[in-house]
Formats: structure tokens, sequence, C-alpha cells
């Protein structure tokens, strides 16, 4: 387990409600640019607590969001907080295992996924799975943390991933957008957004140094919450030399 109930209130407590990461209504915003979902039935690989899809459905139109997770206790969350929020018919969860998706083909306008693909090793699978249930026409949205061409080598990462929890599964930007053109989509973009995440990244640090410690410690315990803070800044580390590449992916499938 992953992502235990301790865990997902703490980083509630950073980030808000429903949300596992930083982002939130403005960075779904960017994501979505340029992209009406008023009537669609979308797809989020990787719902967490269920905050994105609430987003999906009450500030960018979309008729129907199903969030799929491998956690029970995340699925559980984001059910309670859809029935909260009276959207439990319109927004809904499934508990699904690793590998092929179990949807028909062609059975979604959009496949959204934000910051879960770095747990999936095998890109071009993913994706492939993507396309087959997008629509012809269909958009993939996703964010993705890639890393440098040298950074499995890099001291930095290895001090990083040291302090983090695992299960990381990390990509080359170019290796993601070849896996893209491999898997069918059209005109594929893969676009760096490390700057972006190193200003969130310093201002989790802040925090965690801050008004969210004793909260913290109080939740998980002083060694953990330190642990926390320990991770944070060997990512800052990371982002900051280059290693950590954090990317937006596009893609449609062929009309």
């Amino acid at each position: 387990m992953q992502y235990p109930k301790e865990l997902t209130g703490a980083l509630e407590l950073i980030w808000g409600e429903g949300m596992l990461s930083p982002g939130g209504p403005d960075k779904v915003a960017q994501m979505l640019e340029g992209i009406d979902l008023s009537g669609n039935r979308v797809l989020d690989i990787g719902s967490g607590l269920g905050g994105i899809d609430l987003l999906l459905a009450t500030k960018h139109g979309a008729a129907a969001v199903i969030g799929i997770d491998v956690e029970p206790q995340l699925i559980k969350s984001a059910r309670d907080l859809a029935a909260r929020k009276g959207l439990a018919g319109r927004v809904t969860f499934q508990l699904v295992t690793p590998g092929k998706l179990s949807f028909a083909d062609a059975s979604f306008d959009l496949v959204f996924s934000k910051d879960a693909m770095v747990h999936i090793a095998d890109k071009l699978a993913v994706y492939a799975e993507v396309l087959r249930v997008l629509k012809p026409g269909g958009w993939f949205i996703g964010a993705d943390w890639l890393w440098s061409e040298g950074a499995a080598e890099s001291g930095v990462v290895h001090a990083w991933l040291s302090k983090s929890p695992p299960g990381f599964a990390f990509t080359t930007p170019a290796t993601a957008l070849q896996a893209l053109i491999d898997a069918g989509f059209t005109d594929p973009t893969v676009t760096d957004f490390r700057k972006e995440l190193q200003e969130a990244n310093r201002k989790e640090i802040a925090l965690l140094k801050g008004s969210a410690r004793q909260k913290l410690a109080a939740t998980l315990g002083t060694e953990t919450a330190e642990g926390r803070l320990a991770g944070a800044q060997g990512r800052q580390a990371a982002l900051d030399s280059g290693d950590l590449i954090p990317c937006h992916l596009r893609g449609r499938r062929p009309t």
C-alpha cells in the first residue's frame, strides 16, 4: 500500500481536498487548454483521491468521468468524496489491476492521467491501451515524471530515490515521445514543465518546514514527517540538476 489513509490525509493538508500532488484547478485547466469537455465521457488513469475527477466534471463540463486506481483505500476515499459533493452518479471510480484496461474499444472522448504513469514501466503498452479505448479523434492528456539521459547513473537521483517510496518507472522525454508515436497517436507532444514543478516543490518544502510540520508529525509521526521533508528536498535537487524532467503529454487518436 503506497498511500495509507494517514498519508493521504497529510497530503490533503498540503495540496487540498482530494489531491495527492501539486496542481489543483489551475493545473488541470492548463493541461486541458484548448479542449472542450462539454458532454464528454472521460477516463482518469490513476485517479487517487478523486479531486481531479470532480474538477473534470464541475469545472470542465464532462458528462461522465470514470476514475481508476489500483489501491482500494483510494477508491473508497474518492467515492466518499464524490458522494459528499453530490456527484456520485456522474463521477464514478473503479478498482483495477495493472495491465489491460477493462473497457471496450472507443469508449471515451478523452483519457486523462496526472502523475500516475511514472509508476508504469511499459509506457508503450499503456499508451497503446489509451489509444484503444479512445474514440476516433479523442485526446490523451497526461502529466508524467520523466528523467534525463544520464539520470539512471546520477548520484543526485540515487540520493533522492533512497529517501522516497519505491515504485517509480522513469523514461526519457525522447523515449516517451517515440512510444506515443509507436502507439499510433497523431502529432503527439511531450513538453517540459520543470520550472513549474520546481516552484511547487519549493512551496512544499516550505510547508513541510513550517505550518504543516506539526500537523504531519501528529498524524504520521515525527520520523515519517521528517522523511517526507527529506524526500521533497531530494526531489528538489533532482529538479534543479535537470535529472528529473516533469512533462505534459498530448496525443490524439486518428479520425
